[in-house]
């Protein structure tokens, strides 16, 4: 069996079949602009074709186990369980302005270990298949279509990195971004990397309109190695010379992702050094309280309070270079950044 979003197989069988070539494009009008899930029900494709799907293809491979709402249903987080029977999660951000994003999974957990990621303690079990990652994007769609709103942002930054399962993705984006399909616009994807180098200038040849997040988190090698291992396969002068490349080829600013920890990366210090390593960059900064998980209860590892974040943010400000406080408004159903899975695998 294939997925349904498997153009070429889908396009093969019914060739096969003897299908007329203007089969597919009813196929696909029906799946991603009628939102149709049940083959019987495309109402402009014969019974023999209703058939062929129904023996060829599937059109989810991923059941959903649970949807949390916090509390002030602006946030819903999606579990899904894929055939081979892991966990994955994805996030639905109701903004006040009206835009809406959903935060995607691209592997089951992650390989990274980063310290204050709750996703990376679980371990890495494998990538995720181009229509695994699309089903995500499909599902919260039609799920947000009820409630009479549109999916507007796409966020490769959940269970994570995209990079390391670059093909896949480059499939997915490629799915949602068809005219022909969702006609979803590349501007408003964004992909999130804990800076795997080689893939930065790949991704601005395949994708320049496509907006980039590094997790940055630190301004020194000596730092990032205490808190993320890639550190030890890609220094920050490879990084910033990659960054610098990618920025001569999309001319798109790039957004540097710093979790704020109390005494890890939050000293004055850190912050004109980070100034330092972002002057005259086209760069935004991302700064986010460290979220607290299950695992690091009782340790000693806290969020940097309101007012350090504030005057690291200060310094950064004389530097001319814009960033923004993130608000956690997804805390209560432990859907912040660094805190998905933990508790699923544990149930």
């Amino acid at each position: 069996m294939y997925s349904i979003h498997d153009e070429i197989n889908l396009k093969k069988i019914l060739e096969e079949n003897g299908e007329p070539k203007f089969r597919y494009a009813q196929i696909e009008n029906a799946i991603y602009k009628n939102f149709i899930t049940d083959f019987d029900e495309i109402s402009t494709i014969s019974k023999k074709s209703k058939e062929i799907l129904k023996e060829n293809f599937f059109y989810s491979c991923l059941k959903i186990k649970k949807i949390v709402d916090s509390s002030d249903d602006q946030t819903s987080k999606l579990l899904f369980e894929t055939e081979d029977w892991h966990l994955i999660e994805a996030v639905i951000m109701r903004h006040l302005s009206g835009r809406n994003t959903l935060c995607i999974s691209s592997q089951v957990w992650c390989p990274m270990w980063c310290i204050f990621c709750a996703t990376g303690k679980l371990g890495f079990t494998r990538n995720l298949t181009f229509y695994e990652i699309v089903d995500q994007i499909m599902f919260a769609d039609l799920y947000l279509n009820k409630e009479w709103k549109n999916l507007r942002n796409v966020v490769f930054m959940w269970m994570w990195e995209p990079f390391l399962n670059y093909e896949n993705v480059k499939i997915a984006i490629n799915t949602i971004c068809a005219k022909s399909k969702l006609d979803f616009s590349s501007r408003r994807v964004t992909v999130s990397t804990c800076w795997i180098v080689p893939w930065i200038q790949k991704i601005a040849i395949d994708f320049p309109q496509v907006s980039l997040a590094v997790s940055l988190h630190a301004p020194t090698d000596e730092l990032r190695k205490q808190i993320m291992p890639v550190e030890n396969s890609y220094n920050l002068n490879e990084l910033m010379k990659a960054l610098d490349e990618y920025v001569d080829i999309t001319n798109k600013r790039i957004f540097y992702e710093y979790i704020m920890i109390e005494w890890v990366n939050d000293s004055l210090e850190m912050a004109y050094k980070l100034a330092e390593l972002l002057d005259w960059k086209l760069a935004h900064i991302n700064f986010i309280p460290y979220n607290i998980w299950e695992w690091t209860i009782g340790i000693d590892v806290k969020p940097s309070s309101d007012i350090v974040i504030k005057k690291f943010q200060d310094i950064i400000k004389k530097s001319w270079i814009t960033s923004t406080i993130r608000h956690t408004m997804w805390y209560d159903i432990d859907a912040a950044c660094g805190q998905l899975a933990l508790k699923n695998k544990e149930e």
